[in-house]
């Protein structure tokens, strides 16, 4: 034998250059993938063993979950459910992972049941350790997502605190779940969040917060004037959504105040909410800042907000707004609000030396029934 690595010993050093290089890297290409073959063995064998230990679990804890649900077990069965849960999923090198296939196994079924189902899996949530667990992730910092979602879904009511702690998190993806969880947990009392609330809001979420918002239905929402006055341009938008979709009609003095703000989509967003509430009142202010601003789409959101709002003055004012302004969207938008003013008479009562051409050619457009 050692003869034999002797032999190939001087073999190997009589070689070229070259054949080393082509030998060196045939051996090299041969461990690598004999390394992968390894990893990729027990990649499929510990994927199997947790499939096999979730089938598992599921057949075992199904039923019992089941029985929980469907039947009217007293405190006593309860309590006897839960142990004979802790006994399958216990052990002493998978209990984490087996918690979390239980914790999945409550999910479906909690969303995909109502009534009274809801309440005794909440219970389960609890009873079993699977709150606790999601709050020890939370704090952890490992799952803040996935431990928010959770508890939010299963209702822990009691966790809220806990959550609102992520409502201005740096991590744009956890803070965004945590002031959803806040709403949908703690209705219009959570939303004290966006009292001092540094960070932006994306139009995504303040959709989502909206969404769980209107659950408020008309109730009043006394922080409105908070928000209306924030420094955070989004929270004021989101406050303005709020006052438009809920009818929030208490702070229409902050309203008219952000008729002015500095920022365009606040100013946007403050001109279609006194529109879409019908408060004509405002009228006064836009007139001002019709005159202030030289932001084209500011001033043709206030001419259609005109077109809703407005009465004979405001007639006046577009007409005069047609023969005088060079803009044609200002032109077009101020003969759309005379035409749903209803008077097409203005728009006909036109003569050819009052407009430009381009005048012209809008009215006799606007005018046209079949647009």
């Amino acid at each position: 034998m050692s003869r034999f690595f002797t032999e190939t010993y001087y073999f190997l050093v009589a070689l070229e250059p070259r054949y080393k290089i082509v030998l060196f890297l045939v051996i090299s290409l041969l461990i690598l993938a004999a390394a992968m073959i390894v990893i990729v063995l027990r990649e499929r064998s510990r994927k199997n063993s947790v499939e096999n230990r979730e089938r598992r679990i599921s057949r075992n804890v199904e039923p019992i979950i089941q029985e929980i649900v469907f039947s009217e077990s007293d405190g006593g069965e309860f309590k006897d459910a839960i142990k004979k849960i802790n006994r399958i999923v216990d052990s002493a090198l998978y209990r984490k992972s087996n918690m979390a296939i239980l914790n999945e196994l409550i999910l479906y079924y909690h969303r995909n049941l109502g009534g009274e189902a809801f309440n005794r899996l909440e219970m389960l949530y609890r009873e079993i350790g699977l709150k606790q667990i999601a709050l020890d992730n939370l704090r952890i910092g490992e799952w803040h997502i996935k431990a928010i979602n959770d508890l939010s879904t299963m209702r822990m009511g009691e966790s809220l605190f806990d959550i609102l702690q992520y409502t201005d998190y740096e991590n744009q993806n956890v803070r965004y779940e945590a002031q959803y969880a806040a709403v949908k947990l703690g209705g219009k009392k959570a939303m004290g969040f966006l009292d001092d609330l540094d960070t932006p809001m994306s139009e995504w979420q303040q959709i989502r917060l909206l969404d769980q918002s209107l659950k408020f239905e008309y109730e009043l929402i006394d922080r409105m004037g908070k928000w209306l006055r924030s420094d955070n341009n989004s929270v004021v938008v989101f406050g303005l959504m709020i006052m438009r979709n809920l009818n929030q009609y208490h702070e229409k003095g902050e309203l008219r105040k952000l008729l002015y703000h500095k920022d365009e989509k606040v100013q946007e967003k403050a001109i279609d909410t006194a529109r879409e509430l019908a408060y004509a009142e405002c009228l006064e202010n836009l007139y001002e800042v019709y005159e202030l601003t030289k932001k084209i789409r500011i001033k043709k959101q206030i001419l259609c907000a005109m077109g809703d709002l407005g009465g004979s003055k405001e007639v006046g004012f577009l007409r005069e707004t047609i023969a005088r302004e060079k803009e044609y969207d200002l032109v077009f938008e101020a003969a759309q609000s005379l035409k749903r003013l209803g008077r097409r008479d203005v728009l006909v009562s036109y003569k050819e030396q009052e407009l430009s051409e381009k005048g012209e050619s809008i009215v006799k457009h606007i005018l046209d029934d079949r647009i």
